[in-house]
């Protein structure tokens, strides 16, 4: 990957390359596919390393939460909450090197609002197609505050174990029952001594409109279903007493 300017860690030469990419067009409605995100992590949160190629001086501005995006029609990108209100940051991408020529180039501003918030797409240098190995930084007074990465929480759940089967369903099959109404109950009734129950869904027809005009004596037509609490009466079709 060839950047075209140089990180110089001088302010002046910080201000140049700012003026540089912050000339930016509009960004269209589709920002095309996403070819790469990442968290913000603060930089403050991260152990010291004497060997860090996290460029600047370290800071320690505060975070909630972040992300950053790079989408194929050539842009970044970046959404943050929690930081200090109505501050202004710039973003920087890096190559995985110490070398300090051609390292790093500023993307462009991002600003957060009164409440903390920060909502910014910036163009991707146009002379840098082609794979890329690199790393975002979000600067403020030429203090590095943020840098891609992730969190990895503390305590991972352990991967879900075999699911025990599902109990068998109850059988769907209809079957017939055909005779005279012995005995009339709270929700059941019985035909040539077979229990039968019935429910909301049960209809009736014929001469009885409801369970209620059920009585023993009736010759029934009876279609029921199997069910784990026993027979459950589909259609009941009752005539009068012999």
């Amino acid at each position: 990957m060839a950047f075209t300017r140089s990180l110089r860690l001088i302010p002046a030469a910080l201000a140049a390359a700012g003026a540089l990419c912050f000339a930016q067009s509009v960004p269209p409605r589709d920002l095309g596919p996403k070819i790469f995100q990442a968290q913000w992590i603060s930089v403050d949160s991260l152990q010291q390393d004497p060997a860090s190629v996290i460029p600047f001086p370290h800071g320690n501005d505060p975070i909630r939460d972040g992300e950053l995006e790079v989408r194929a029609r050539g842009w970044v990108k970046t959404d943050l909450e929690g930081l200090n209100p109505q501050a202004q940051y710039t973003l920087w991408v890096c190559r995985l090197s110490s070398t300090p020529d051609n390292r790093c180039i500023a993307l462009g501003p991002v600003i957060s609002d009164e409440k903390g918030k920060a909502d910014a797409v910036v163009p991707w240098p146009e002379a840098a197609s082609g794979p890329h190995a690199v790393f975002f930084v979000l600067t403020r007074n030429q203090t590095s505050m943020f840098v891609s990465g992730f969190y990895m929480p503390g305590a991972v759940p352990p991967p879900p174990g075999p699911q025990p089967p599902s109990p068998p369903k109850p059988s769907t099959v209809e079957v017939d029952i055909k005779g005279e109404i012995a005995s009339v109950g709270s929700g059941v009734f019985s035909v040539a001594g077979i229990q039968i129950l019935v429910d909301a869904k049960t209809r009736f027809d014929g001469r009885v409109k409801s369970f209620a005009d059920l009585q023993p004596g009736m010759t029934a037509d009876v279609t029921a279903v199997q069910t784990s609490s026993g027979l459950l009466a589909v259609r009941v079709q009752a005539s009068s007493k012999k």
